[in-house]
């Protein structure tokens, strides 16, 4: 038997420079992307914040009236923006994925830009805007006594986590398939628009009845929501959350985005 040389056999330093020298190349990708997107004319780079703090604030305001609360502490302005600005992530991530491709293609002569590292950059842009406009959104609602600091932090994280992961698989599918097929990146706009009733952003599942509620379980961000909701509100609960099921989805999503995006990069010729 042949032995292996240190050459072949992939040290922990080599994996450690790789993981750093991708995350400079999405660092690179993310900063282009800003300028590309928002340039330095008008407010610039704001907008980046702005675009979703507008429409929470829009949407939020269209629920003030009606109920005066959802639970002993669930009020109806600070329930509207926890659920849109979680849900808005995955509007804003997967609408970005497509068209993704062709405006990044000559990026792909570079052999360390890969077509993962295009969708990450994407999406961890949008990320990072709704995170901050839930920030800002619910630091003036707490300044105003109009809601409390969130009760279970470490689960609303958990839940934009959740929910960044389900938006990127979204992207990763999405991106490959509409490269070839501009119907389907046509009905992508559509589609979470579709996805907003289904979602769970504006209800709680506990208001819904059988059999509609456990078709409703089958949505992974029914989930999220009401994982969202957990962590913000101390009258919330996760009787209506998997957690299990939902990393079973992801892990299974994971590895069809990856392969999507794979067989795409082995289709795509520069000329």
């Amino acid at each position: 038997m042949t032995a292996f040389t240190p050459t072949q056999v992939p040290s922990r330093n080599n994996l450690w420079t790789g993981f750093v020298v991708q995350c400079r190349v999405i660092g690179a990708l993310i900063l282009r992307e800003l300028h590309t997107r928002y340039g330095r004319e008008n407010i610039g780079y704001l907008w980046l914040v702005a675009e979703p703090m507008l429409l929470a604030s829009v949407i939020g305001s269209l629920h003030m009236t009606g109920h005066t609360e959802y639970g002993s502490d669930i009020h109806p302005l600070p329930f509207t923006i926890v659920g849109y600005t979680t849900f808005i992530q995955f509007r804003g991530i997967v609408n970005r994925s497509e068209g993704a491709v062709e405006a990044n293609a000559p990026l792909l002569y570079h052999r360390m830009v890969s077509i993962f590292d295009i969708v990450m950059s994407r999406a961890l842009i949008e990320a990072a805007g709704c995170l901050i406009a839930y920030l800002l959104l619910m630091t003036f609602l707490i300044g105003i006594g109009l809601a409390n600091f969130p009760a279970r932090p470490i689960y609303y994280m958990l839940a934009l986590l959740f929910m960044f992961w389900v938006s990127l698989i979204h992207s990763l599918i999405i991106a490959a398939i509409s490269h070839e097929n501009r119907t389907v990146g046509r009905l992508v706009h559509p589609y979470t628009y579709f996805m907003i009733p289904l979602s769970g952003a504006f209800f709680q599942m506990s208001w819904i009845s059988e059999p509609y509620r456990s078709w409703l379980g089958w949505f992974p961000l029914t989930h999220i929501l009401e994982m969202a909701r957990y962590g913000q509100f101390h009258s919330a609960n996760l009787k209506y959350v998997n957690i299990g099921y939902l990393t079973a989805v992801c892990l299974v999503g994971t590895w069809v985005g990856l392969t999507a995006v794979k067989l795409l990069r082995n289709r795509i010729h520069l000329s």
